[in-house]
C-alpha cells in the first residue's frame, strides 16, 4: 500500500512539472531563452537595438533570432530617438541599398498633369439612321489600271479607289486644251468659279465651245479642280482617279485590275456609315460629370479592337428608382453593316478636364478604411509614409489634393513591405515608452 502511493506522488510530480514547463513555454508573454544569450522581455534596457519583427515584445542588445519564431532579430532604433520621428507621430524607415535593389523598389515623381474624367458606361441601340450608299459606275469606256483597296475594306473621304486609263478621256482633254490654244490665254480660275461658268453656261443659250467642252469633261467625271489643273498645265492625261466622296466599305465588287469596262459599267458599291442612338446607363453619382457635346468612345461587343466616335446628345435623361442610375442619350457613327437595333455597346464619356493638377500613379497608394497614404522616398535609403487626400482617379493616375508636393518621390512598388516596417518601429516605440 506504502509503495502504491509513493508511486502516484511520484506520478503526480511528474505532470506537474511537465504541465508547468509548457505554460512557460507557450503561455508566458515573454519567453526566457537561457540558451540565447541577450535575448529577453520587453521590460530590457533602453538601449537594447534587435526586435523581432513578428513580436516586438522580443528585445535583445546583440544579433541572434527570435526564441518563439525563429525569425532573426532585425535592427531596432532605440526608444526616444525623436531625430526619426515626424511631426505626424510616423517614423522614418532607413534600408540599406542592397536591401532596396532586393525589393524591387520602384519610385515615381509627383508632377502635375492634366486628369480628365472617363466615365464608362453600357447602352443599348434603340435607332438607326440609313447610311449613304453609292453605286460607283465607269464614266466612260476605259481600262482598270488600279484598284486601291481590298473587298471589304474601310476607306475614309478622299482616299483613292480606283484609276481608269482610256483614250476617249485623252482626246477629251486634247481637245479642250486646243481650244484654250486657239484663242486668248485664259486666266486661272478658282473652282468655284469654273463651277458658277458651267452652271451659267447651261442657263446662257447659246454656250461657247470652251464652256461645251468644260460640260462634255464634267460628265466624264473629271472635278472642277481637274479641270483647272488641265486648263493651267495644259497637258492632255488618259488616265482620272477616283476618289471616295465620303468614309465608306467596298462591297459588291464587280472588277479586277486590268479589266476592260464599258461606260456606265458598274465597278464596286461605296457603303457609307451609319447613325445610331444609344441610350446608356451611368452611376448617379457622376450625373453632375456628364453634359451634353462631351465626346464619347463607343465600342461594339463584336468589333472591341476598334472605337467609333460619338457625342452626348442628353445627360440624365432618366433615373431608374430600383438601381439608381442615370439615362443618357448618346449618339455614335459606324458602319452600316456593324449596327443592330437593341445592340449592347459600350460607351466611354470624357468628362471635364482638371489640369495642373498634382497627381501619382494610382498603384502608389495604400488605402485603409481611415485614410490613404503613400511612401515617400526622402533619399539616402530613408522611407516615410505620409497621409494624402485624394481627388478624382482616372488613366492609372490619381489627384493628390493635400499631403504632398510638386516634386517628391513616391514608391510604386514594394510600399507595403516598407509601410509595414514603419509600424513596426512605430509599435516598437509606443512599447518601449511605457
Amino acid at each position: 500500500m506504502h509503495r502504491r502511493t509513493v508511486l502516484l506522488w511520484m506520478i503526480a510530480l511528474a505532470v506537474a512539472f511537465a504541465a508547468g514547463v509548457v505554460v512557460n513555454r507557450y503561455l508566458s508573454p515573454v519567453y526566457h531563452a537561457p540558451d540565447i544569450a541577450g535575448v529577453g522581455s520587453g521590460h530590457a534596457h533602453a538601449d537594447t537595438s534587435y526586435v523581432c519583427p513578428m513580436h516586438p515584445q522580443i528585445i535583445s542588445d546583440k544579433p541572434g533570432t527570435c526564441p518563439i519564431c525563429g525569425m532573426a532579430l532585425v535592427p531596432a532604433k532605440p526608444a526616444g530617438a525623436e531625430a526619426e520621428t515626424g511631426a505626424d507621430g510616423e517614423p522614418t524607415v532607413r534600408i540599406a541599398p542592397e536591401v532596396v535593389n532586393n525589393l524591387g523598389v520602384k519610385i515615381a515623381p509627383v508632377a502635375r498633369t492634366t486628369l480628365m474624367r472617363r466615365i464608362e458606361t453600357p447602352g443599348f441601340v434603340q435607332q438607326i439612321e440609313p447610311a449613304r450608299h453609292a453605286r460607283v459606275q465607269a464614266p466612260f469606256e476605259a481600262r482598270i489600271a488600279a484598284l486601291y483597296f481590298k473587298p471589304g475594306q474601310w476607306l475614309e473621304q478622299g482616299k483613292p479607289l480606283a484609276t481608269l486609263e482610256s483614250e476617249t478621256l485623252r482626246a477629251a482633254e486634247q481637245s479642250h486644251v486646243a481650244l484654250l490654244e486657239k484663242g486668248a490665254p485664259m486666266e486661272a480660275k478658282s473652282p468655284d468659279s469654273v463651277s458658277e461658268t458651267a452652271a451659267a453656261a447651261s442657263k446662257a443659250e447659246p454656250m461657247t465651245i470652251v464652256e461645251e467642252s468644260r460640260q462634255r469633261l464634267t460628265r466624264l467625271g473629271l472635278s472642277t479642280e481637274d479641270i483647272l489643273q488641265l486648263e493651267r498645265k495644259r497637258v492632255a492625261s488618259s488616265k482620272l482617279t477616283l476618289y471616295a466622296p465620303y468614309p465608306g466599305m467596298i462591297t459588291n465588287l464587280q472588277v479586277a485590275a486590268g479589266d476592260s469596262v464599258k461606260s456606265g459599267a458598274v465597278l464596286f458599291d461605296l457603303g457609307g456609315l451609319a447613325r445610331a442612338s444609344v441610350l446608356a446607363n451611368a452611376f448617379q453619382r457622376d450625373a453632375a460629370w456628364i453634359q451634353s457635346g462631351q465626346p464619347v468612345e463607343v465600342r461594339l461587343p463584336h468589333v472591341s479592337s476598334q472605337t467609333w466616335s460619338g457625342v452626348v446628345n442628353q445627360a440624365a435623361v432618366s433615373i431608374d428608382p430600383s438601381s439608381q442610375n442615370i439615362g443618357v442619350k448618346l449618339s455614335f457613327t459606324a458602319p452600316a453593316h456593324l449596327l443592330k437595333s437593341a445592340m449592347y455597346v459600350v460607351a466611354t464619356i470624357h468628362g471635364d478636364a482638371h489640369r495642373g493638377v498634382l497627381a501619382v500613379p494610382q498603384e502608389a497608394l495604400i488605402r485603409t478604411e481611415s485614410e490613404d497614404r503613400v511612401i515617400v522616398a526622402l533619399g539616402d535609403g530613408r522611407f516615410k509614409p505620409v497621409r494624402v487626400r485624394v481627388g478624382i482617379e482616372t488613366g492609372g493616375q490619381a489627384e493628390i489634393l493635400s499631403g504632398l508636393r510638386e516634386g517628391d518621390k513616391v514608391v510604386v512598388s514594394a510600399q507595403f513591405l516598407i509601410d509595414s516596417e514603419s509600424n513596426l518601429q512605430a509599435s516598437f516605440r509606443r512599447m518601449t515608452a511605457h
